[in-house]
């Protein structure tokens, strides 16, 4: 069975289980739709959120466009309430389907009600056939006289939006629309629904009950009425495994307990949908002995809070503990508390999901354009059953170097921040807000082969370096004065000169970016700067390297230790410099000297080489 590619799901306040099918696992042992529903917060359902199957979208960039990040969790759906495969684990344990659903609603109890009615509204494709099986009429709403038919009945709406019915090859309009209903109701009785739409494909498939054919502004509206429990038919199979009820029928038996609650709950005086956006609800067409067994020994029953109806949420699978209602979607509900699922880790596979995402694909989602290169995700607050409330997303603008960062879960349209959206405001679909967020390469261009990798992480584990905005460190590329100032800034974290100090330096204007850190260097004598000039671009050469480091890390040696360089001239060259090269030998910094060996003092200085000294000056265990 292929995955869906792209559907609407409803992450606010879903109520079914998130789950896809897994090679793995034979057809009808897995939960297979695609799919949670929503409760509804005082008397308000939440909006619907795109959500988009990571299979499809979600690929780690082959080409230097920043580091790739993999979240690692467990669970599946926003593990509140029923986990189902938490069901079916306490069903292989032999409790009964009351435990199991006192067991994941807090308080509540169970009671017998009346039998009613549902309307479910299908998709079909604009033009649609129903082919009757046992004996219906047909009505013509505009003047509800009975319509002769034989056999198909072919639906369409015209451009005058009157609903068009094609019997042989007559045509018959309604303004109001047209009514199909079994004359009598009896088990043998069903409608066949052409080009119907189930998931991402359209079919043809079986309903029970009667059907409402009205003219809309675009097209046809097509309801399906029925008896709940015929409804029941069409959805428990739909969205728990109707083999699992062979041995352990109690577990089908707590999913239609949940999904009667939840129907009757949310179908007073309004349709329901027949996918994601409410229940998923197939028809006759996948009704089985199981779950029909299941839902005829529970016949009636409901579960209740307070004596009223409960939103019986319900997920696939929660990772081994499920979560209080208010951490995933703001609203607090009694029956909706944390509890321990270890029956959900005896039988749920969904433990462990990895996925890896393209930095592209974070950056786009989170700050509109990928003209930003994320560098960082943080998670800053959890709940004491492990769901993710906020992440911190940073970034760098790859032109403007100019950093940004974004907390979400961005608030909704009513300004709520609620934490379940997180598992589509990264771009991608999240299993389950339980997850952990691992940035997989610090560079793209450094990698535990390069020569100087660990003085590298080093550094960048102190917040000295953090590369350029592509997520390079181009560790072969020449440092200039301007990185060197920052790497020691960031370092010392030096404090900043007085106001009243002027830099001597006459090259750094003060709208420059950088004139407020040269002050810095030039007030605590680190880099002084050549005849008034701080030559901020310039290379770094080796020779100056040697003193930028002993002043900024105050090293000394004794007064008579010299060291010999082959390409050193110790009579004539500067002494400030060769005091300072000989300081960094006899620390151990640099072991350039002795017989035949070179310092290469007027050599410019690559950023590696300049991070594997300054961390030899640091820690002494890298030298």
């Amino acid at each position: 069975m292929q995955k869906l590619r792209l559907f609407t799901i409803l992450m606010i306040l879903p109520i079914l289980a998130l789950t896809t099918f897994d090679s793995a696992f034979a057809s009808g042992d897995e939960i297979i739709t695609n799919v949670e529903t929503r409760p509804i917060l005082d008397g308000v359902e939440i909006p619907r959120v795109e959500y988009v199957d990571p299979d499809e979208t979600v690929q780690a960039s082959s080409s230097n466009s920043g580091a790739t990040f993999t979240f690692t969790g467990d669970g599946w759906g926003h593990r509140v309430g029923m986990s189902q495969y938490g069901a079916l684990g306490m069903a292989k344990e032999g409790k009964s389907y009351e435990q199991i659903l006192k067991h994941y609603y807090t308080g509540i109890n169970l009671r017998q009600d009346a039998n009613s009615s549902v309307k479910v509204i299908l998709n079909p494709e604009q033009t649609f056939t129903l082919t009757p099986n046992g004996d219906f009429k047909l009505l013509n709403e505009e003047d509800g006289l009975e319509v002769s038919f034989k056999g198909s009945i072919e639906f369409s709406q015209n451009s005058s939006k009157e609903a068009v019915a094609k019997i042989d090859n007559t045509m018959l309009t309604s303004t109001k629309g047209f009514t199909l209903i079994p004359k009598k109701q009896q088990d043998s009785n069903y409608t066949t629904v052409s080009k119907v739409r189930h998931g991402s494909s359209n079919v043809t498939a079986d309903y029970r009950g009667s059907f409402y054919i009205e003219p809309d502004d675009q097209r046809l509206t097509l309801i399906n009425e029925l008896d709940i429990e015929d409804y029941l038919r069409g959805v428990v199979p739909s969205e728990m495994p109707a083999s699992w009820g062979t041995e352990h029928l109690e577990a089908l038996k707590a999913q239609a307990v949940a999904a009667r609650t939840y129907a009757k709950r949310i179908a007073n005086g309004r349709y329901l949908d027949d996918d994601v956006s409410n229940q998923v609800y197939r028809g006759k067409s996948l009704e089985h002995t199981n779950s029909d067994k299941a839902i005829k020994e529970t016949q009636g029953v409901v579960a209740v809070h307070n004596d009223r109806l409960i939103d019986a949420v319900f997920h696939s699978s929660s990772g081994g503990h499920t979560e209080n209602s208010e951490n995933v979607w703001g609203g607090k509900f009694d029956y909706l508390k944390a509890v321990d699922d270890r029956y959900d880790t005896n039988t749920s596979h969904h433990h462990g999901w990895s996925v890896t995402v393209a930095n592209e694909t974070i950056a786009h989602a989170v700050f509109g354009t990928t003209d930003y290169m994320v560098s960082d995700i943080k998670i800053t607050k959890r709940t004491d059953a492990q769901s993710v409330q906020e992440v911190v997303v940073t970034a760098k603008h790859k032109t403007s170097e100019k950093e940004v960062k974004e907390t979400l879960p961005k608030p909704n349209p009513q300004g709520q921040k609620l934490p379940d959206r997180l598992r589509a405001q990264l771009g991608f679909s999240l299993n389950s807000i339980k997850f952990d967020v691992e940035r997989n390469d610090i560079f793209t261009d450094v990698t535990n082969t390069t020569s100087g990798y660990d003085e590298v992480m080093f550094l960048y584990d102190r917040g000295v370096i953090s590369g350029f905005s592509d997520n390079s460190f181009k560790p072969n590329q020449t440092i200039n004065r301007i990185q060197t100032a920052r790497m020691i800034d960031r370092e010392l974290n030096l404090t900043a000169p007085p106001s009243s100090y002027q830099l001597k330096a006459t090259d750094v204007s003060t709208d420059r970016d950088y004139y407020e850190l040269f002050r810095k260097m030039e007030y605590h004598r680190i880099m002084t700067g050549n005849n008034g000039k701080m030559n901020p671009g310039e290379d770094l050469k080796r020779s100056q390297m040697a003193i930028v480091l002993t002043r900024t890390f105050n090293l000394t040696k004794p007064s008579n230790t010299s060291y010999q360089y082959a390409d050193i001239n110790r009579s004539t060259y500067s002494e400030t410099s060769l005091e300072a090269i000989d300081i960094i030998a006899y620390h151990g910094i640099t072991t350039e000297y002795g017989k035949g060996k070179s310092f290469r003092p007027n050599e410019p200085t690559s950023r590696v080489m300049f991070s594997r000294f300054m961390t030899r000056a640091i820690d002494e265990s890298f030298r």
